[in-house]
C-alpha cells in the first residue's frame, strides 16, 4: 500500500507532506522542554503561580468606579483610556500604567489635593469591568478570546474555553508571551502532570495578552493529513466494482456486478 500511495502522491502533494512534517518536528522539539536550546524559548518570563495573588494592575479599558465617602458629589465612574490613563472631571487625567487599585486610589487623592478640589480626600475605586484578555486557542472546546481573571494559569484558561478536545496535546500546551522588546517568548507547560501531581512550576501566572495554545496529538496530525491529502487527493475509491461476463454466468447475455468496500 506505502509503495501505491507514493506512486499517487503529486509533487504538490509531497511538498505539503513535507511541510507537515516539519511543522510537527518543530513543535515536539518545542514540547521537550526547556532544555531544547532556542531564542524564544524562556522559562523565566514566565511566573510560577505563588500563595499569595500577585497584586492586579489595573489596565486600558478597565471600568473604574471611583467613590468618595465625604464627597459623593465627586462619585465617578469611567473607562481607562488605551493610553493608560483614566480622566475625571475635577480631578484630571491620572496615569494608570503599572499600578495597582491602591495606587490609582493615591494618584486620584493626590491630584484632588493638588488642585485644592477636597482636603486629604479618601478615595476609594472599584474596578467594575475588566477588560483585560487572554487568547485561547487550538484543541480546546470554544477557542477565542476570555477575559483574563485574577491568578488565572494555563489550566484554568483551557477549562474557561470548554476544555481541552479529545485530540489535545494536553501535556504540551504552549503559552505565548511578548516580551519588552515586542519579541515573542514561549513556554511549553504541561498540563497532564498539573492535574496529575499539582506541579507548581506548570501553574504558570498569566498575564494580559498572554496566548495559549493547545496542539493536536501526533495521532490526530496524521489522522487529518491522510484524509485531506490521501483520502481525497489519490484517484482511488475506497470502495469499488467490477464486472464479471464468462461463460459461468448462470443467466447469458446477462453481466454480473459485484461490489466490494474494504
Amino acid at each position: 500500500m506505502s509503495l501505491l500511495v507514493m506512486l499517487f502522491l503529486s509533487g504538490r502533494v509531497m511538498k505539503d507532506f513535507f511541510r507537515i512534517a516539519t511543522v510537527i518536528s518543530t513543535v515536539s522539539l518545542a514540547a521537550c522542554g526547556p532544555e531544547v536550546a532556542t531564542d524564544y524559548q524562556r522559562a523565566d518570563a514566565f511566573d510560577a503561580m505563588t500563595e499569595a495573588p500577585p497584586p492586579y494592575i489595573v489596565g486600558p479599558g478597565d471600568d473604574l468606579s471611583v467613590v468618595l465617602p465625604f464627597n459623593p458629589e465627586l462619585n465617578y465612574e469611567g473607562p481607562v483610556g488605551p493610553d493608560s490613563t483614566f480622566t475625571m472631571p475635577v480631578a484630571g487625567t491620572v496615569s494608570t500604567a503599572g499600578k495597582t487599585s491602591t495606587q490609582v486610589e493615591e494618584a486620584i487623592s493626590q491630584a484632588l489635593t493638588d488642585r485644592k478640589i477636597a482636603r486629604n480626600p479618601s478615595v476609594s475605586i472599584s474596578i467594575r469591568r475588566y477588560a483585560q484578555v487572554i487568547y485561547v486557542g487550538g484543541e480546546v472546546k470554544n477557542p477565542g478570546v476570555l477575559p483574563l481573571q485574577n491568578r488565572m494559569d494555563p489550566l484554568q484558561a483551557v477549562m474557561a474555553a470548554g476544555g481541552a478536545l479529545d485530540t489535545a496535546r494536553t501535556h504540551s500546551v504552549v503559552i505565548i508571551r511578548r516580551g519588552e522588546d515586542g519579541r515573542p517568548l514561549l513556554r511549553v507547560v504541561d498540563l497532564d502532570e498539573l492535574i496529575h501531581t499539582g506541579a507548581r512550576a506548570q501553574a504558570v501566572a498569566l498575564r494580559p495578552q498572554d496566548t495559549i495554545f493547545v496542539p493536536k496529538t501526533t495521532i490526530a496530525e496524521v489522522d487529518l493529513w491522510v484524509d485531506q491529502y490521501i483520502n481525497k487527493t489519490l484517484p482511488f475509491q475506497r470502495g469499488f466494482s467490477y464486472t464479471i461476463n464468462n461463460n459461468t454466468n448462470p443467466n447469458p447475455g446477462t453481466t454480473a456486478t459485484t461490489t466490494t468496500t474494504p
